[in-house]
């Protein structure tokens, strides 16, 4: 195929690069931040139900679904788009909102995705370094210009765990101008004890130019179905439903997303058994004194002070996956999802041999 064939910027644009999955039995994989027990038990009977139904389209707005969203947030259900992940989300607002030259505003050291989705609708990444480990959202409100159309924001940070606090954000708020759509991925709300998070909603309640994504891939535990929602002022939503592909969510993903919504005692597990797993995670860091950053999410950012991409290739030897960060520039650490406890014991047991 001829070069000029192609469009310019795709040729800048690199793979992306998942977490590695186990293609043996006994490797266990700590790299993707998946929910270690599985779905619920509830969306499974709900995927088994719907699927003697797959020869008929599924419905093209979710509308089910989105209610039920709306109900938990306190919301109408037109303040919500549903997608083929929350990263499709992204891509809509960037395919909405984005003209050729303009700019978006993104932290460095963060998920790929959002530099990608900048850049294939022709925009202009604008990257702010972290400060300690932390987004700087006043490095970010002085990187604003006339230009600027959005910002990225990740609370809980991926992949550091980090979180916005509540004040901070509400004062950020109030230094960007208004022709700006802030867009804040929480995928990993869920998993967050801190009492001074903030209450995105509320803003979207306010009618912010504000886009909140959230996903069922972690805490829910359906990353293979692939359902993500986003919630914003209705106008906002309207657009974007205009550049959404029609049926872009499956039946089993809407079906066993809303059930899985309502599973009150398999989210119960899940929270708890990431706190404690957490909890176990930090003991053994600090024994073998590692470096780390307290995290709000279901993974631990570790510094460990040598080739992450090394270390990788160690662990896996010895049937454990954990992610290298080198593809999020920062060569010299790991993330490492929190598991079950005999997970995070196998893990804690190779990589203290190996260092």
């Amino acid at each position: 195929m001829a070069e000029d064939f192609i469009r310019e910027v795709i040729k800048s644009i690199p793979e992306y690069i998942p977490g590695k999955t186990p293609t043996k039995p006994g490797i266990i994989k700590l790299a993707s931040n998946e929910n270690p027990f599985g779905p619920s038990p509830k969306a499974l009977e709900a995927i088994a139900k719907e699927s003697s139904r797959l020869h008929v389209y599924p419905d093209q707005k979710s509308l089910l679904l989105r209610e039920a969203l709306a109900k938990k947030l306190r919301l109408a259900d037109n303040n919500i788009i549903v997608g083929n992940g929350s990263d499709e989300i992204m891509q809509l607002a960037a395919a909405t909102f984005l003209r050729p030259g303009e700019e978006v505003i993104i932290p460095e050291n963060t998920f790929s995705l959002y530099n990608f989705f900048a850049k294939i609708f022709d925009g202009q990444p604008k990257f702010v370094p972290l400060k300690n480990n932390e987004q700087d959202l006043d490095a970010i409100a002085a990187a604003i210009t006339p230009k600027t159309k959005m910002i990225f924001l990740c609370s809980p940070h991926n992949p550091t765990g980090t979180y916005i606090k509540s004040k901070a954000l509400e004062d950020f708020l109030k230094k960007v101008p208004d022709k700006i759509l802030l867009i804040i991925d929480e995928a990993y709300v869920e998993f967050v004890e801190a009492k001074d998070f903030p209450d995105t909603i509320k803003y979207v309640r306010k009618g912010k130019n504000i886009l909140v994504l959230r996903t069922f891939s972690k805490y829910y535990g359906l990353a293979g179905l692939r359902v993500g929602y986003g919630v914003s002022a209705k106008d906002i939503v309207g657009y974007m439903f205009r550049a959404k592909p029609p049926f872009n969510v499956n039946r089993l993903a809407q079906a066993g997303a809303k059930a899985a919504l309502g599973d009150k005692d398999f989210l119960k597990k899940t929270y708890a058994t990431n706190v404690e797993g957490k909890k176990y995670l930090c003991v053994a860091l600090d024994k073998v004194g590692l470096e780390y950053k307290k995290t709000e999410s279901n993974f631990i950012f570790i510094n460990v002070k040598r080739s992450a991409d090394d270390l990788f290739l160690q662990m896996m030897k010895q049937g454990v996956i954990i992610r290298p960060l080198t593809s999020f520039g920062l060569p010299d650490a790991i993330r490492v999802s929190i598991g079950t406890q005999e997970q995070n014991e196998k893990f804690v047991a190779v990589l203290s041999s190996l260092l």
